[in-house]
């Protein structure tokens, strides 16, 4: 029998229908028992009246252990007292696919190099796939503004025989008999695109950086967003496309999963308005000791990261905007 997603349950009301996930939570209790099941698309509680003696299937559920791998059959049956979808399955068979032991190694508080340890455990949390899919999501809405838009999607190679850029230490890697290096950045290849008139491409894909920082706002690893514009007059016109740009990726964003990420994380997916405020670094910088910020960089110095943490919150407040473009920074003389 096909297998049916647990989100298509409330539509097969009446039928014989196979379920497969894992075994959330098993309540066998004197008369009853309960298994709820959750797949990827959502939760569903399977119902199985318990005989006396019991029956063989009654004793398959009393040893089934919490995340185990089942594949459940059964005729579905609506009831309003069903919190979950308002639906159950009254069981009929169940196979083990892969059984839990008795003790799952990990919590929802366990500490996070445990949870590491044990990542794809980890990642069967709602909470933690929900961070997938909002990514999953993204990706997708930037692909589809910049198909819109007339961009041309490149890959462009990993493995090169010089930097990329000069700034960032490189990994080393044996290239057969010569030396390569992983790639810090497409720059070169994106600038390549611009002088073969493809006038606007993007990447999304890994990029590599020897760089010994331990902090989030280093990775050695990470997977970068490039875009390249050809035909452009100033830093306005990037300016221009990258907040209609955000502005899209977010709408879509709260589009579906707003209410998702509202309630797992207490965080509103707000869409910001157009055009994003733009403040030069002068302007930052005395709106930062006009509110009292410690240690505001001097002349001809960027913003460090406390500085723009700060600067965000005062945009923030008098405006309402969580975005803002930092514009007008000194030409440095070599």
């Amino acid at each position: 029998m096909a297998r049916t997603l647990i989100t298509e349950l409330s539509s097969h009301v009446g039928e014989r229908v196979t379920i497969r996930g894992w075994a959330q939570a098993v309540r066998d209790q004197k008369k009853v028992q309960f298994v709820v099941v959750r797949d990827e698309s959502g939760l569903a509680q399977a119902v199985l009246g318990k005989d006396d003696p019991p029956t063989e299937l009654n004793e398959q559920i009393t040893s089934l252990h919490v995340e185990s791998a089942v594949t459940l059959t059964g005729t579905v049956v609506a009831d309003e007292r069903v919190k979950l979808g308002g639906v159950e399955l009254q069981l009929e068979s169940v196979e083990v696919d892969s059984p839990a032991e008795p003790e799952v190694p990990i919590a929802v508080d366990s500490a996070l190099d445990k949870r590491i340890d044990w990542r794809y455990l980890d990642l069967r949390r709602p909470d933690r796939r929900l961070i997938f899919e909002v990514q999953s999501t993204v990706e997708h809405a930037m692909r589809d503004y910049w198909s819109k838009e007339g961009f041309i999607e490149i890959h462009t190679p990993k493995l090169m025989g010089s930097a990329s850029e000069s700034g960032a230490e490189l990994f080393k890697v044996e290239y057969f008999e010569r030396q390569a290096y992983l790639a810090q950045s497409p720059q070169f290849y994106k600038q390549m695109a611009m002088a073969a008139g493809f006038g606007k491409v993007f990447e999304i894909g890994p990029v590599f950086r020897a760089n010994p920082s331990f902090t989030s706002r280093h990775d050695t690893e990470f997977t970068s967003v490039d875009v390249e514009l050809a035909w452009i007059d100033s830093h306005e016109d990037v300016m221009r496309f990258e907040e209609a740009w955000l502005a899209h990726v977010l709408g879509v964003v709260k589009d579906v999963f707003g209410g998702g990420i509202e309630k797992t994380f207490d965080t509103e997916v707000i869409v910001p308005a157009l055009p994003f405020p733009r403040v030069t670094l002068e302007q930052a910088k005395e709106m930062l000791r006009e509110a009292g910020h410690e240690s505001v960089p001097g002349p001809g110095h960027d913003l460090d990261p406390p500085s723009e943490r700060a600067l965000s919150a005062i945009v923030k407040e008098r405006s309402g905007h969580e975005f803002t473009f930092v514009t007008d920074y000194p030409t440095i003389r070599v």
